[in-house]
């Protein structure tokens, strides 16, 4: 039974040794991926930002373009009366 003891023992500090081993893996990976979970919501905020600006800016050429466009039909009717 001292034996089988002494194998067990040395079995069970096999597996609490690759346990903790597990466990650090594990903990690294869940590291990792909160670094790129913060990274990816960092970069989707910048994205949101350009698209805030890009959307300004289309509006702005919206309201330059609207009034040329009618312009520019004031213009072509105008030409067709000649």
């Amino acid at each position: 039974m001292t034996e089988l003891e002494g194998q067990l023992t040395v079995a069970l500090e096999r597996l609490s040794e690759q346990s903790a081993r597990e466990r650090q893996r594990d903990a690294e990976r869940i590291e990792a991926l909160e670094r790129q979970v913060a990274q990816q919501a960092e970069q989707s905020a910048a994205l949101r930002q350009q698209v805030e600006v890009l959307r300004r800016l289309f509006e702005r050429l919206d309201g330059q373009v609207t009034p040329l466009a009618r312009d520019y039909e004031t213009l072509a009717a105008t030409l067709r009366e000649l």
